[in-house]
């Protein structure tokens, strides 16, 4: 409970700001010990520019004295997308800070990054990564320079599909995130076109309930939602954008998402989908003609198990296979290799990236895979799988993703039958 001192300070400090309408106010505590998560609480306010009654204004005192007596004294009213109030309810000191481009470049950690504070500051908001006052604490700065590193990695694929296809309104780009999980590639996806105005219709899918559900309340939150949903608002901006998400396994994505989305995906996104979902995803595109994919990969559990029972003898060394250890690193590097090949033997130009250091996480590497000739049909007789498949009889494995393409193939008629 504050005093009566603290208190009267508190309301002076804030009362000369509250005219002309508020975003929000955000009551936080400092950021815990260890970089623990802070305490926050958020109070919606009349709006910018919109004048607030007398009920809003006692509300909002009464909230922030209420809040510095539960220990949030980092108390910030949000005027607009670039200015704010803080004040320290322990003394009643208030500075007004605006976001320019000197405040936006030390938040970015002295470096331009895809994601602006000032531009993203909404997606930035959703996903966890800023906190509700406009500040990126300590503990989301690894993951925004992540996130934003991710962003950088999608303009190049998005330039080269926009060469292949005149994009606009009525000929959005598709996009389909299998295993999709909480769905953060197709929100950054989302963000880069919006701030560059090219249309989007995505559709991601998991087999859990809990993380479509949870796309979809994001999206709904960000003005992303497709138009097919009931709760979407509008708020993309001036470029066409609709997210969708749906709880289905990639067989099932198979079979929906071409009606979902209006056609053929320009692009497949596979982030961090467990052991041979990846090659579930990777066979998936392939199959349909996708002109582009971004894979993630995730545990490469398969030619672990495999290798492990593989002649010793037929290893660049022995030792690879018989020891623990050195046999999942050997696995892990083997499965993305053959994955590559099988993407380089089906017709694609194949980079290899990694896309966070290796001091973040482990699963940081990225497959980046272009059809050589995107128009043109599918033929999976032409796929150059043999020698492929000779490789991996000499090492004693049987890769998922080669399993399903010589199945695609083997169904696949040939030309004039």
């Amino acid at each position: 409970m504050l005093d009566k001192g603290k208190l009267q300070r508190l309301q002076r400090a804030l009362k000369p700001h509250l005219a002309h309408g508020w975003e929000r106010a955000v009551f936080a505590a400092p950021q815990g010990e260890g970089g623990n998560a802070r305490a926050e609480r958020v109070l919606a306010g009349p709006g910018v520019g919109v004048a607030p009654s007398a009920a809003q204004v006692d509300a909002l005192l009464a909230a922030a004295a209420e809040a510095a007596g539960a220990g949030l004294w980092k108390q910030t009213l949000v005027l607009d997308a670039r200015r704010r109030v803080q004040v320290d309810a322990r003394h009643g000191r208030a500075t007004t800070r605006t976001l320019d481009e000197d405040t936006a470049l030390k938040v970015m950690g002295g470096k331009e990054r895809a994601l602006r504070p000032d531009t993203s500051a909404a997606l930035l908001r959703e996903i966890g990564i800023m906190n509700a006052d406009g500040s990126i604490s300590a503990t989301h700065a690894r993951k925004y320079k992540q996130i934003s590193h991710l962003a950088t990695l999608c303009e190049p694929v998005i330039d080269r599909l926009a060469a292949t296809r005149t994009l606009g309104p009525a000929a959005p780009l598709r996009a389909l995130d299998l295993a999709c999980g909480n769905a953060y590639l197709s929100f950054v996806l989302a963000e880069v076109l919006r701030l560059r105005g090219v249309p989007l219709r995505l559709h991601g899918v998991d087999v859990r309930a809990d993380v479509v559900a949870r796309s979809i309340d994001r999206a709904r939150a960000l003005g992303l939602a497709a138009p097919e949903d009931e709760a979407a608002t509008p708020g993309a901006g001036d470029a066409v954008v609709g997210l969708s998400f749906a709880q289905a396994d990639i067989a099932g994505a198979a079979r929906t998402a071409p009606a979902r989305l209006g056609g053929v995906p320009d692009l497949v996104l596979a982030l961090h989908a467990c052991d041979t979902a990846t090659d579930e995803a990777i066979a998936l595109a392939i199959e349909l003609g996708v002109p582009a994919l971004l894979s993630v990969p995730c545990c490469q559990a398969e030619l672990a198990a495999q290798l492990a029972r593989a002649s010793a003898a037929a290893q660049p060394l022995a030792a690879m296979v018989e020891h623990g250890l050195l046999r999942r690193a050997y696995a892990d590097v083997l499965t993305d290799s053959l994955r590559v090949a099988a993407l380089e033997a089906c017709g694609y130009d194949v980079t290899v990236l990694e896309f966070v250091g290796g001091e973040h996480t482990p699963k940081n590497l990225l497959i980046k895979g272009h059809r050589r000739h995107p128009r043109a049909p599918v033929d999976p007789h032409r796929w150059r799988l043999g020698p492929l498949r000779a490789r991996c009889e000499a090492l004693g494995v049987q890769p998922d993703l080669l399993r399903r393409l010589a199945a695609i193939q083997a169904a696949s008629p040939r030309a004039g039958e």
